[in-house]
């Protein structure tokens, strides 16, 4: 139970949706002024547009993702919330991101950079975290549960670590224009912005467990849809905008940036925190590999002559949709592919 359905006792469910409305739009004010302080702040440093766009743009658009992460683990006492939005962002991003970027605004070019460093990064992510899950497993005795350590989680942030290593690195010459700001002012706003995120997260989770226990639905399947989505739409329109800025390139090397972060840094994190977590293998494991398999199709696609085209977005939203379609089949009982025998399947 979060702290706001603790104060508030029993409500209705028109309250919660009502209030996860108000978290929505106050999560996505706060992440918007987060994202532009960093930005003033990084120009008037002088840090370069590679850096900015690969590191610090991407972990201030994660902020509504490591506060659902936190809030899960310290206040909810448990990682299924934190875990599922954390997957569903990660296909939301990958998917329909760089799919309405191409369809709004035309064919995206991509680069080798994106491509080979970013996008081939994040699979290594990925595969780092199936990793993990499967060291979990070892350790269960042939339970259901991966039980993932404070220890496996600090080695996916040496994972992180090297990430950042190959920006900087391949930046070490570059560095932008300074540009003179009010540092308190702005570093004022980040720490507001911050606060604005928490509370809106705050209010979204409160929602997505009511919707949860209304419909009677697993509380991890709905942060997969209900909760990525709410957090993940402020995302959305600022690729679009930097699209119709001119800066497709931008709007998709922050996505593998993002979902970069968000797997190997803000989910050790709440690892971290929880002193240790277990996540459902019956159920991580065939999505991960849908995230996998997603993330490689959108990579083999931004190698093609290096750009994404109008019809390629159309196939990337049709294919989220589908996703979000099997979510819901499966959270109201009308499928069952997450379970045992689905897992023995792949797993031959």
């Amino acid at each position: 139970m979060t702290l706001v359905q603790e104060f508030l006792g029993e409500q209705s469910l028109v309250l919660w949706l009502a209030l996860g409305t108000v978290g929505f739009l106050l999560t996505w004010r706060g992440a918007d002024t987060v994202e532009a302080a960093t930005s003033k702040i990084s120009d008037h440093y002088g840090v370069s547009q590679a850096i900015q766009g690969g590191i610090i743009a991407a972990i201030a658009t994660s902020f509504p993702e490591l506060a659902i992460t936190v809030i899960s683990v310290l206040v909810l006492g448990e990682f299924g919330v934190g875990a599922g939005a954390l997957i569903g962002t990660a296909v939301f991003n990958i998917l329909v991101i760089p799919g309405a970027v191409a369809v709004l605004t035309g064919d995206t070019q991509t680069t080798r950079g994106i491509v080979y460093r970013d996008a081939i990064f994040y699979l290594v992510a990925v595969l780092g975290f199936f990793g993990v899950i499967a060291l979990g497993v070892l350790g269960t005795e042939g339970t259901e549960a991966a039980k993932i350590t404070p220890q496996m989680g600090v080695g996916l942030l040496i994972l992180y670590a090297a990430y950042v290593v190959l920006i900087v690195g391949g930046q070490k010459n570059s560095q932008g224009d300074q540009q003179q700001t009010n540092l308190p002012r702005q570093t004022g706003l980040f720490v507001g912005g911050l606060v604005v995120v928490l509370v809106g997260v705050e209010f979204m989770i409160g929602m997505t467990i009511e919707i949860s226990d209304a419909l009677d639905a697993p509380p991890f399947l709905m942060s997969v849809t209900v909760l990525s989505i709410l957090s993940s739409f402020p995302d959305l329109l600022v690729g679009v905008e930097m699209g119709e800025r001119g800066d497709q390139r931008a709007a998709v090397a922050n996505v593998f940036g993002t979902n970069t972060f968000n797997l190997v840094m803000v989910l050790p994190i709440g690892v971290i925190l929880a002193g240790g977590v277990s996540i459902g293998f019956l159920t991580a494991v065939p999505l991960l590999l849908f995230l996998f398999y997603t993330t490689l199709f959108v990579v083999v696609l931004g190698a093609t002559d290096f750009e994404l085209t109008r019809l390629e977005g159309y196939v990337l939203l049709a294919m989220y949709l589908l996703f979000l379609l099997w979510m819901v089949s499966e959270a109201f009982g009308y499928t069952s592919a997450l379970t045992d025998e689905t897992l023995r399947t792949i797993l031959g």
